[in-house]
């Protein structure tokens, strides 16, 4: 079904280039195979860089690399037998409460359905946690989820619970609800993290946005290699950009003063990135040194990873981790980030100590 669908969206990506003519429509096939053979891009990354495009965003292709491309190098650099240490979010959470980093506070692990640990016992343990739990606004997240598949909220009020803004549920239909999500994957139950007075004012929104500030140890020392700010699309409760279908905008950030820059969005069609969005006044993020200090701090905890994509969330009382990717998707097609040298940075590094 996935390849169906990507074979639709070549077609029409490449009759928008095109138009019903035969010549343009085999040079920009070509174009598309080569991409897609030799650089390894996937059919979705041709179409969300607008990679075939003669003129815009297409400027910038010459220093796009795919992520194919940086995954090479990303393995190279975080050794196999360590990737766990941010791949699963349980594992994840246990080690930076054992090295004291600022995360949101797990309040339940979910274990998912095994001989030893069968449905009616997962059941059990979770309606006891839920009959003895507080009030409140939490996140239900699965432990090895990508993109924000996957993660819910949800409110208690006495004993009734909502998810977003569904029915109320009781008890016993919660916990099947919970109980349900775990044939496949152990579950977290976490505070709700919101994000600081100071975002709200220039990004009011119900998800929590976080930064994405990408690192790279070099002889034990902590670099960071260029730094993004997620603002949720209109109405998402989380602030993932997932190919640019959930609307977000990534603004890049001045490493120095934590300052927001230029702006981008994908285009209306799905191809390629709106550019020049800027705020109309000058806008940096509060608690931005602490912010590069915790991620410096964090990153030399977690060696032997050595390049790691950082999600940091800052709260009234400052700055917290959220998560981390050691497998992380570039944002190589916006033209600050050429400026960085990201993958040649990467690269150097591999070619010098791998």
């Amino acid at each position: 079904m996935k390849k169906i669908t990507q074979l639709i969206q070549i077609a029409k990506y490449i009759y928008f280039l095109s138009g019903p003519n035969p010549l343009k429509i085999y040079n920009n096939l070509t174009s598309f195979l080569l991409y897609y053979n030799k650089r390894k891009f996937s059919p979705e990354e041709i179409l969300l860089y607008n990679m075939l495009s003669k003129e815009n965003i297409c400027k910038y292709k010459g220093n796009i690399y795919s992520n194919e491309e940086y995954l090479t190098l990303q393995k190279q650099l975080n050794p196999a037998s360590f990737v766990q240490m941010t791949e699963s979010k349980k594992y994840f959470y246990d080690l930076c409460e054992d090295k004291g980093i600022p995360t949101p506070k797990t309040l339940f692990h979910i274990k998912k359905i095994s001989l030893s640990n069968p449905k009616e016992q997962i059941e059990s343990s979770i309606k006891n946690y839920l009959n003895s739990s507080p009030d409140g606004e939490f996140i239900v997240k699965p432990s090895s989820g990508t993109q924000g598949n996957g993660i819910f909220f949800y409110s208690k009020r006495a004993n009734e619970f909502k998810i977003t803004s569904e029915c109320a549920l009781d008890l016993h239909d919660f916990t099947n609800h919970l109980s349900s999500l775990c044939s496949a994957d152990d579950y977290l139950i976490q505070e709700k993290v919101v994000n600081h007075v100071d975002i709200d004012s220039f990004a009011p929104s119900d998800a929590l946005q976080t930064l994405r500030i990408y690192s790279l140890i070099i002889d034990e020392d902590c670099f960071i290699l260029f730094c993004l700010f997620k603002q949720a699309g209109h109405g998402q409760l989380v602030d993932n950009f997932n190919k640019g279908q959930n609307k977000s905008t990534l603004w890049v950030v001045d490493s120095e003063t934590g300052q927001l820059g230029q702006g981008y969005q994908i285009n209306e069609n799905g191809y390629g990135y709106k550019e020049a969005l800027s705020f109309k006044e000058n806008i940096c993020l509060p608690f931005w040194p602490e912010s590069i200090e915790l991620v410096r701090r964090t990153s030399k905890k977690f060696l032997p990873l050595r390049t790691v994509g950082w999600d940091v969330a800052i709260t009234n009382k400052g700055p917290i981790i959220i998560e981390g990717n050691c497998f992380f998707d570039p944002a190589s097609s916006i033209a600050h980030y050429d400026r960085e040298n990201i993958y040649r940075q990467l690269k150097k590094q591999v070619d010098t100590h791998v």
